[in-house]
């Protein structure tokens, strides 16, 4: 059914280059000049997933030129952005034409939805025209850095390039199978700012599975900061299974934040997990896909000069649940981790930071996947590859050289986005503990009552002392891996003399047993304490005096009493913390220490969502 069709240009009916967005009318050219939110992903939500460079102050009139067949971009790096209302949810047929009128178009870029790459590096010479017919899906999402699903029911067309522009648009509702997407920040749909420079643009790489594909819809539900427990008890398995129907593909890629959770170990809760998914999916008539987590770019073991992961156990967990199972497998920790090393140290040129990759690696990475159900003939994907198979945009001449912002605001200004701390007595200190970076800005749920594993603790509470994990790990422990996540953290505890040899039993760092409330005061007291070789000299007993003092453990949580503490038992060192507890305890460390405000530790992975 045809909901609409649009003819751009400077004639009598056409849409114009000053024809914007009103909700009266239901379509328009996107101002974003005139953004609403404060954060950069805020202000690309009804944007089609892009922002205004503060430092851009080019006005509309100077950015578009209407002609008799189109509306045409002056600039090559500025993008135009078409929005139309649609009646429902589901998946529509968008047909594009392109009149090169204003002069040769040189390499293009479509996209839609949320800056989902449809096409790129098209070319058309002056009087010639360009056509593309592709599927897009409307469906309800919850974005990042907020609880609230964005409920919005609407197509989004972005343009940019040389001479890119837009003649003709018909949107058609359509029923065609949809592949979901499941995952974290290195696949959602990240935003970017306008001009567009894909070097500095973050983007996940299912962001840009799209124009692999003909006759199929691409869902994206990837959702930065996310664990196989994080997708299904934050809502956006919910959201997937209202629309899901027989015959659609639900692709998942995992891992990144399941290891930073010592409950969601790679062949404990993780593979559990994605055995969990695949029979859901199943149920649903649907075919699932696994694949390992991308590989982060790699480190160097000083010690024995190998290229390491920290995330092949994940993988093979991946792998094994996929012929466990009887599921198709992409590897892509494995073909990821080899191209970068083939890259070296241009591998960087495709990175953010050592994990999310800006355009460029998140087209290479589209790509490898594409090759993948190709070459595999993984069904049912394979019978939709576009015979087009385009080739990934690679780094440009000018890759970095990058308009020079004004400082966004930090993400951490936001209002605290946890559903489950509302009345808390420790809500306004886990509120500054927020602010100062300690917390996951990207997920619903903080557990506040639950307890903590000891490993788990080390990361949020090298945030608040603002110091850093060290590599190798020297094998301290016998109960901790050489390159487990957390591994980093404990040989810096071992360096810095944070730990209590009482609490570390027969060489056991015992990562998974609940942390208690004297150990807690004992790695803050020590972490506070400047000269590293006083440390030992704290004891348990001790350092829980001086939390109680200090405000850092509240007194009433502490069953124990301090004057009768035996430092040789630690089952007497007190019950296990709370979360909250944790988090508050953390917010007093960072008030002592006067570490709020101050720059996080160049170790801490953020999520690249503004």
């Amino acid at each position: 059914m045809l909901i609409a069709s649009y003819s751009f240009g400077s004639k009598e009916n056409m849409i114009g280059d000053t024809s914007f967005y009103d909700k009266s009318k239901g379509y328009g050219f996107v101002d974003l000049s005139s953004p609403i939110g404060n954060t950069a992903s805020e202000r690309s939500l009804y944007a089609g997933g892009w922002n205004l460079r503060k430092s851009y102050k080019t006005p509309w009139d100077d950015i578009v030129t209407a002609t008799d067949n189109g509306v045409y971009i002056n600039h090559s790096r500025d993008v135009i952005i078409f929005k139309s209302l649609v009646p429902d949810f589901g998946t529509y047929k968008i047909t594009l034409n392109v009149n090169a009128d204003k002069g040769d178009i040189k390499d293009m870029r479509i996209f839609a939805g949320r800056r989902n790459l449809i096409a790129s590096e098209i070319d058309v010479p002056l009087g010639g025209s360009y056509s593309r017919s592709f599927y897009v899906n409307v469906t309800p999402y919850i974005p990042a850095l907020t609880s609230v699903p964005c409920m919005e029911k609407a197509v989004y067309i972005s343009i940019t390039g040389k001479n890119a522009g837009i003649s003709k648009l018909d949107i058609v509702q359509d029923q065609v199978p949809v592949l979901y997407v499941a995952g974290d920040s290195t696949l959602t749909d990240q935003n970017a700012p306008a001009p567009y420079y894909p070097y500095g643009s973050g983007g996940g790489w299912a962001q840009n599975i799209a124009q692999y594909f003909e006759n199929l819809s691409v869902c994206n539900y990837a959702h930065s900061g996310l664990t196989t427990n994080c997708f299904r008890d934050d809502g956006h398995w919910d959201i997937l299974t209202k629309s899901i129907r027989k015959g659609d593909i639900f692709m998942l890629q995992f891992g990144h934040n399941d290891q930073k959770r010592r409950n969601l170990t790679a062949f404990g809760g993780y593979i559990n997990n994605l055995r969990w998914y695949v029979k859901k999916i199943r149920e649903f008539g649907a075919y699932p896909i696994i694949c390992s987590p991308i590989s982060r770019i790699p480190f160097t073991d000083e010690e024995t000069g190998q290229k390491c992961s920290l995330l092949k156990t994940y993988a093979l967990a991946a792998r094994q649940a996929s012929e466990e199972l009887n599921v198709p497998f992409i590897d892509l920790h494995t073909l990821t981790f080899n191209k970068w090393i083939e890259l070296d140290d241009r591998a960087n040129d495709y990175f953010m930071d050592q994990t999310h990759t800006n355009d460029y690696g998140a087209s290479l990475i589209a790509g490898i996947v594409a090759d993948e159900i190709r070459n595999n003939n993984i069904e049912p994907l394979c019978n939709f590859i576009s015979p087009a198979d385009p080739t990934p945009f690679t780094p440009d001449l000018d890759i970095k050289e990058l308009p020079k912002e004004p400082e966004e605001s930090s993400i951490f200004d936001i209002n605290i986005p946890y559903v489950d701390i509302e009345g808390i007595p420790q809500y306004g200190r886990i509120a500054t503990a927020f602010k100062g970076g300690l917390l996951d800005p990207c997920i619903m749920y903080l557990h506040p009552m639950q307890t903590m594993p000891r490993a788990q603790v080390l990361m949020v509470l090298f945030k608040a002392l603002r110091i850093e994990g060290r590599r190798p790990y020297h094998g301290r422990y016998i109960d901790i891996g050489r390159y487990e996540w957390d591994s980093s953290f404990v040989e810096t505890c071992v360096q810095e003399n944070l730990i209590d040899e009482n609490t570390t039993p027969n060489d056991m760092f015992r990562p998974d047993d609940p942390l208690t409330y004297a150990e807690f005061a004992s790695l803050c007291e020590r972490g506070m304490e400047k000269e590293i070789l006083k440390r030992p000299d704290l004891g348990l007993s001790e350092c829980l005096h001086r939390a109680v003092a200090d405000g850092i453990v509240p007194p009433e949580a502490v069953y124990i009493d301090p004057s009768s503490f035996d430092s040789s038992d630690i089952t007497d060192g007190g019950c296990p913390i709370t979360r909250a507890d944790v988090y508050a305890g953390l917010c007093r460390v960072m008030e002592i220490m006067n570490t709020i405000g101050t720059k996080l530790p160049s170790d801490t992975e953020m999520h690249p969502v503004g």
